[in-house]
């Protein structure tokens, strides 16, 4: 049975703190709470999204 092969590869998902239009650089954040408490660090108006690495 050839498969997808999805269950030797691990994966971890990181949450992405961008700003759009800015100069700031997007950072990564090991859980959704440590990019919002980033954001708001930041003075807010940050996207926040969830990347699987």
């Amino acid at each position: 049975m050839a498969g997808c092969g999805c269950g030797n590869r691990r994966t971890t998902t990181v949450w992405l703190l961008e700003y759009e239009n800015t100069s700031r650089a997007a950072t990564q954040h090991a859980t959704k709470t440590d990019a919002e408490i980033a954001d708001a660090r930041n003075g807010g108006g940050g996207t926040i999204r969830p990347i699987s690495k």
